[in-house]
């Protein structure tokens, strides 16, 4: 993701409108490796945050430093993704380990209606 496009997708991070799914995951990867785009994400949400705009992402009447919230929201978007990359790759072992045991079993009938075995 570019600067221009980050920039263009702030408001809808804050406001919680980018779906989970590969835009947000560019989405924070370009706000960890990119400084000045993390200072204005900062900085914008510190504005929403302070006018009351944006969400509460911890559903609490506590309040917290905005640069704390957005290393909590942070860590919650790095911890969801990498339990989706798990679950796709265990799905993926899932999927290859039913197709051979598929396999095995038409083999097995095969060579058991032909009396090879």
């Amino acid at each position: 993701m570019d600067c221009k496009t980050f920039q263009e997708r702030i408001n809808d991070f804050i406001f919680d409108r980018i779906e989970y799914s590969e835009d947000l995951e560019e989405f924070l990867e370009h706000a960890k490796n990119c400084e000045s785009c993390n200072e204005e994400l900062s900085l914008y949400y510190t504005i929403h945050r302070g006018l009351g705009d944006a969400p509460n992402p911890n559903e609490s009447d506590e309040l917290m430093e905005p640069e704390k919230e957005l290393e909590n929201i942070f860590s919650f978007y790095d911890e969801y993704f990498n339990k989706q990359k798990i679950l796709k790759k265990a799905g993926k072992i899932s999927i290859a380990v039913f197709s051979i045991m598929i396999i095995c079993a038409i083999l097995y009938f095969f060579f058991r209606t032909f009396d090879y075995l």
